[in-house]
């Protein structure tokens, strides 16, 4: 009887820890992912060209124009 019990809880204590270490490896490999997209999005902020400004004419000329300083 004692043996049956040492051997269930023995089984629920494997399966709570093999499900533990699957969760957790699921969460770093989000947590990865996470950091990898924030990368990519500082990444394309900093690295956006500038904005180039254009006027064009009534006949349809496009006629390139120097950004506005600020300040």
């Amino acid at each position: 009887m004692l043996g049956r019990k040492h051997e269930i809880a023995q089984l629920q204590s494997d399966f709570y820890r093999n499900q533990f270490r699957k969760t957790l490896r699921w969460l770093m490999v989000a947590l990865l992912i996470m950091f990898a997209l924030i990368g990519i999005i500082f990444y394309f902020i900093l690295a956006s060209p500038p904005q180039s400004y254009y006027g064009n004419t009534t006949d349809g000329k496009i006629l390139p124009m120097p950004g506005v300083k600020s300040g």
